[in-house]
């Protein structure tokens, strides 16, 4: 049977859920947070592993007390990158792309990231997208046309590797195709958003360059991808 390729000349990959497991690191942080602010520990960590960091301040700190709360998350993140860990294969797969041909785009902010990525041990791409870059977050197209913009190909001509619907939902407004990374969602779920193709870790997407374009392979889908 054939193997779905996708032939793109740009990829954007988000990237916690995505190219690395930051669960232990933002339960970390946002109950250090929560501590101190004696607010509730359990529920600002949950929360914050699937809101940006605004909405979970809003949502759980009085608002006299956001500004430093979005500080010390700040601080606790970036101390706390130490627990993050690749994904399977994601080292191999960043490794496989040529420089300024991929970038990251994600609903987090940049120095968080930039430390994950390092507490992982993967590179930090020339391009990232991340919340101070954008007005607007995932589910909205707009991070994904930036991530395209600066990398200098059309929306078209790029593919994304995401984890979650709303991420999903980003890339196609934007006209990228998709491919669904499972584990954070299952797989109806990421269908439902617009996911071409499924894998079940980063490191199940194969490129080859062929000039100036890439080839993107993944396998069918197996046992997982029908959860």
């Amino acid at each position: 049977m054939e193997v779905p390729t996708l032939t793109c000349r740009a990829l954007l990959l988000d990237v916690d859920g995505t190219l690395v497991d930051s669960a232990d690191a933002v339960r970390a942080a946002w109950s250090a947070v929560a501590d101190e602010l004696g607010a509730d520990a359990h529920a600002m960590a949950a929360a914050a592993l699937a809101r940006r960091a605004s909405e979970v301040v809003e949502e759980h700190v009085a608002p006299g007390d956001r500004q430093y709360a979005l500080d010390a998350s700040l601080r606790a993140s970036v101390a706390s990158a130490h627990l993050v860990r690749a994904l399977p294969g994601a080292a191999d797969l960043l490794a496989s792309l040529p420089a300024g041909r991929w970038g990251c785009v994600t609903s987090g902010r940049r120095e968080i990231l930039t430390a994950r990525l390092r507490g992982a041990g993967l590179p930090v791409p020339d391009v990232l997208v991340t919340a101070e870059d954008v007005e607007r977050g995932k589910p909205d197209p707009q991070p994904y046309r930036r991530g395209a913009e600066l990398l200098g190909v059309g929306p078209g001509d790029a593919v994304a590797l995401e984890d979650t619907p709303e991420g999903v939902r980003s890339a196609r407004a934007a006209g990228l195709r998709v491919v669904g990374v499972l584990g954070t969602h299952a797989a109806p779920a990421l269908r439902e958003a617009g996911a071409d193709a499924l894998v079940d870790a980063p490191g199940g997407v194969r490129v080859t360059v062929d000039g100036d374009l890439l080839r993107l392979t993944v396998p069918r889908e197996g046992p997982a991808a029908d959860a």
